[in-house]
């Protein structure tokens, strides 16, 4: 057996033509090529992040940082409010996924699964959320008028539930067989022990790839936060990293009439710090990218199968 499959191999690979081949190289440069082409910018903030001041007012910095100088990183991890906007917005990203999830299975599973009079009228309903928004003003108002305006359970329940994650989950589900969920109920299960037992864990390439978006999508929240919170002590860290960027550009502004040789030195600070702020938002998704990437490319192209 192990011969004839040598043999196979051997001869597929005589077999492969030249147009195979140079569609293998042409392929390859193409990808380096866009690989250089969005890791440049990346690799550029980094660089400025990290260079010398001088360099940096002077545009020499490309993809490597020129004198290496952490200053900016020291700005941003001595403000006493950064580690507590972190924690806040961990505890939105992690609880709000949680609980996105939890409920968007609820949504999902009776457009899958469920056989009801006016499942047409709830199919509808969930659509025209995708479809049209209320807008600012009537969200802020509705805020308010739950009590949770200033607390982290406004940025949670804001966006507990997203048409477009309904969608995607929806389409997942139907990809399991009826037949699973039928041979449950005559064993004696409900709906609710039928998704949680049965459903959900069949369900984990897309549910990772969902859980991803609503995690990067609460930790990058600017405007959400910036409506709905005013207390110091509940800032996510998108909104502290912003006021990190503003302190800098208002000391920059208020030393450029001054005649001194440290202006050159704050000036270049300014734009390092900018430029950490951006390195210390996307760290913790490209640490957590990693370990979902095989979910993600299987939970999207499986949950697109079936619609």
């Amino acid at each position: 057996m192990s011969a004839v499959r040598a043999k196979n191999k051997k001869h597929d690979f005589i077999r492969r033509s030249t147009g195979e081949k140079v569609f293998d190289v042409v392929n390859v440069l193409i990808m380096a090529a866009l690989l250089i082409f969005f890791l440049y910018p990346v690799l550029n903030v980094v660089s400025i992040s990290l260079s010398n001041e001088y360099e940096v007012l002077a545009s020499n910095v490309t993809f490597y940082p020129k004198g290496f100088n952490g200053q900016a990183y020291s700005t941003i991890f001595r403000d006493p409010d950064l580690w507590r906007s972190i924690g806040n917005s961990a505890f939105v990203a992690i609880v709000g996924c949680v609980l996105s999830l939890l409920a968007t299975c609820i949504a999902a599973y009776p457009l899958a699964f469920g056989d009801f009079y006016g499942k047409k009228i709830y199919t509808m309903v969930i659509m025209f959320t995708m479809w049209f928004n209320a807008g600012v003003v009537p969200m802020f108002l509705t805020i308010r008028a739950l009590g949770i305006y200033d607390t982290l359970w406004a940025l949670i329940l804001n966006t507990l539930i997203s048409a477009y994650n309904v969608v995607i989950i929806r389409s997942y589900f139907s990809s399991i067989p009826f037949s699973v969920v039928e041979s449950a109920r005559i064993d004696g299960a409900n709906d609710y022990q039928i998704l949680i037992r049965l459903i959900i864990p069949l369900s984990k390439p897309v549910l990772a790839t969902v859980a991803l978006w609503i995690i990067v999508g609460h930790w990058n929240d600017y405007m959400t936060p910036l409506i709905l919170i005013s207390s110091k002590k509940n800032k996510t860290l998108q909104l502290v990293l912003k006021e990190l960027v503003l302190n800098a550009e208002t000391s920059t502004s208020n030393l450029a009439s001054v005649n001194s040789s440290n202006n050159t030195g704050v000036a270049a600070l300014s734009t390092q710090i900018r430029n950490g702020v951006l390195v210390v938002s996307m760290v913790p998704m490209i640490v957590i990218y990693p370990f979902l990437q095989k979910f993600f490319v299987s939970g999207v192209m499986l949950g697109s199968v079936k619609g």
